[in-house]
């Protein structure tokens, strides 16, 4: 598969720095104790009080398995997965999700910008992707 232009793939990583740095931001403010009242509240209130901690450290952990070049597509994974958990629990509360959904599309998008042969192995193509420069 062709690299894209240079310009998709400066906006697939400014995609992934949004969401990385916002994601970045929650969880290190969930680890310090330093979230809003607000998200503590809501937390506590769909059952994760004790996890606050927990939480914060996962989101920071793929945030950064996703900004990492190298890491990308196992970010990805990761921060899929961590919004998956999102949509999900504010489904089971009758919460609005459509911004969480919006934040998981924006990561794909931003995977696909960046390099669109992440999703290979789920189209038929080869299933690894080398590193920058390197050859399969």
């Amino acid at each position: 598969m062709p690299r894209l232009p240079l310009a998709a793939r400066v906006a697939g990583r400014i995609l992934h720095a949004l969401i990385g740095g916002l994601m970045l931001f929650a969880g290190f403010g969930k680890v310090s104790g330093k979230a809003p009242a607000e998200i503590v509240e809501g937390l506590a209130k769909m059952g994760l009080s004790s996890k606050i901690g927990l939480i914060g450290a996962g989101e920071i952990v793929a945030a950064l398995l996703m900004l990492i070049p190298r890491t990308m597509p196992l970010g990805t994974l990761a921060v899929s997965g961590f919004w998956g958990g999102v949509i999900c629990i504010h489904m089971a509360h009758a919460h609005p999700y459509a911004p969480w959904a919006a934040a998981l599309a924006m990561t794909w998008v931003g995977a696909f910008l960046r390099d669109p042969r992440i999703f290979s192995s789920t189209l038929g193509g080869p299933t690894a992707i080398a590193p920058s420069g390197a050859s399969l």
